[in-house]
């Protein structure tokens, strides 16, 4: 039963990192203004020079420019490649989560996160991702994953992803993903997973937007983790809106939310996301070259502040539900699993666009 819930959740609030990678530019492609023909009078000749002052000036132009009639037309001003660069970072504590009667665990969580975004044609945009979390649990009691001590995970995610836009309406999108999952002291090798992921997006206006993503990604026990995800920003009347694709920048888990507009600075959200985490083990571990697995789903409510449009901030406050550990040894043997209890989570993200 437990199970199947985790399979629809996934199914419904997956706007991981992964959810929110793909969605991509959410509005549908701008339309190219037709080039319009310089207007003359038969009283004002154009005028020629490429300064700011003649482009602009309404009045009469001088003897000199009105007098020289070979000039060559002025050059087109020089086009800036459209980059932009965001760094993002965050922090939260789960509070300690019981594990079905033999012992505890609190977690501390810190998040980083660094993307640029490249137009290269009026169609085509490239987007370069790293994100870095890294996770310290602390375990009491009696537990076999007490015994296996998993202590510091440290977790890095690299993606790339291309988005050509079709036409006004329609969208693709399409990154590999590759992640290294560990203990600090795992084998880097024996840490990588990789995968890809594609998407389709139908843009009815710049406030309705629906989409669907297909993820297909190895895991560190030799399985596969194949999984549809959902991509939603749908305005459901002014100031109110549905969407998957507008959490804090450095949380790796957002998922479906409701979103309030209170003011220009400041958002209300609630939210649900699934939270899925599998690492290898130290390599001088009990279990060594084992691979621990941890999911639990998160509701939460946010807070959004943004004092200026570069900078932002969320404060978020939530109770981690359903969670569940499970551990395999070095060859993907499954030893055991225990269920958690519910735990109350807080935490701060922050993002600045440059």
């Amino acid at each position: 039963m437990r199970n199947c819930i985790y399979l629809t959740t996934l199914t419904l609030l997956t706007g991981s990192a992964l959810a929110q990678n793909i969605g991509g530019d959410n509005k549908p492609a701008p339309k190219t203004p037709a080039k319009v023909a310089p207007v003359t009078t038969t009283t004002q000749p154009p005028a020629t020079s490429t300064t700011p002052a003649a482009a602009n000036a309404e009045t009469a132009t001088t003897p000199a420019t009105t007098s020289n009639t070979s000039t060559t037309p002025p050059a087109p001003p020089e086009q800036k490649p459209d980059i932009n660069l965001k760094i993002s970072g965050g922090y939260s504590h789960q509070f300690s989560t019981s594990i079905e009667g033999s012992g505890s665990y609190t977690a501390d969580r810190a998040y980083f996160g660094i993307s640029s975004r490249y137009t290269l044609t009026e169609t085509v945009t490239l987007s370069v991702g790293v994100a870095y979390e890294y996770d310290y649990y602390n375990f009491t009691g009696n537990s076999v994953f007490a015994t296996a001590a998993w202590n510091n995970v440290e977790t890095l995610g690299i993606l790339p992803r291309f988005d050509i836009k079709l036409n006004d309406h329609w969208s693709v999108g399409a990154a590999p993903v590759l992640q290294m999952s560990g203990e600090s002291n795992a084998s880097a090798g024996k840490t990588i997973t990789g995968g890809a992921l594609v998407n389709f997006r139908y843009a009815f206006d710049e406030t309705h937007v629906l989409g669907l993503g297909l993820l297909a990604k190895g895991q560190l026990n030799n399985s596969a983790l194949v999984v549809p995800v959902p991509i939603v920003d749908w305005e459901i009347k002014k100031g109110l809106r549905i969407s998957n694709v507008r959490g804090p920048e450095a949380n790796p888990f957002v998922g479906l939310e409701l979103v309030q507009e209170l003011s220009t600075q400041f958002n209300a959200a609630l939210g649900g996301a699934w939270e899925y985490r599998m690492f290898r083990l130290d390599d001088s571990a009990p279990l060594a070259n084992g691979a621990g697995l941890e999911q639990q789903i998160t509701l939460y409510g946010r807070l959004e502040w943004k004092p200026v449009p570069q900078f932002r901030v969320d404060f978020l406050a939530g109770a981690a539900v359903m969670n569940q550990l499970k551990l395999y040894d070095s060859s993907n043997n499954f030893i055991g699993s225990e269920d958690g209890g519910t735990s109350l989570v807080l935490g701060v993200f922050a993002s600045y666009k440059f």
